[in-house]
């Protein structure tokens, strides 16, 4: 196997025999998964779509796709590499993407350690042979799928979140819907 400049083994290209999706992502405590939880039921009730469950509200980092379990130790050290430094999110606006059919809520302001924490962490896929999305930072949480009736952009009161862990996340496909496993986890301090 190839190696990438900083030594680790090449990715490897996923094929039917994979362990399934990977991707790195903030995960809330318990507390701010309940609030996004309730919203999410609520938003799928007006919209008419299938709100996401409380054990999957997550903010996606990096999406990676499918990888092959070989790959999981690459993806542990660029995880490794990160900067610890979390933040104070402020989710305070809902909209949907009406094409997909998915309701989400964001945050107006991105505090500078997230988004050097994304543009390091995107980086680093890029160099050791990852794929990496080159759209722009748009930190923001999954409500509900399937959205009949989108609700409009509108400000909402706020979900606080303390941003103090980063997750390598596992992900497989199944008929009733995703399984997560954390597959990695760093601990965040959050600078006020």
């Amino acid at each position: 196997m190839d190696a990438t400049p900083e030594g680790l083994a090449a990715p490897a290209v996923a094929d039917a025999h994979t362990d399934g999706r990977a991707f790195f992502a903030l995960v809330p405590d318990d507390d701010v998964r309940r609030q996004f939880s309730a919203l999410a039921r609520d938003v799928a009730r007006r919209s008419r779509g299938r709100g996401v469950s409380g054990d999957h509200v997550h903010l996606t980092l990096a999406f990676i796709g499918d990888v092959a379990a070989t790959s999981i130790p690459a993806l542990r050290a660029i995880g490794d590499a990160l900067p610890r430094v979390g933040a104070m999110l402020e989710f305070d606006t809902l909209g949907a993407w009406r094409a997909s059919g998915v309701a989400w809520i964001a945050p107006q302001e991105i505090p500078a350690p997230l988004n050097d924490m994304y543009v390091e962490l995107r980086d680093a896929l890029a160099r050791a042979g990852f794929p990496v999305d080159v759209r722009p930072f748009r930190p923001h949480v999954t409500l509900a799928r399937r959205c009949v009736q989108p609700l409009p952009r509108a400000g909402c009161p706020p979900i606080r979140w303390r941003v103090d862990r980063l997750c390598l996340m596992g992900s497989q496909l199944r008929p009733e819907g995703p399984v997560y496993t954390e597959l990695a986890g760093w601990p965040l301090t959050v600078v006020y």
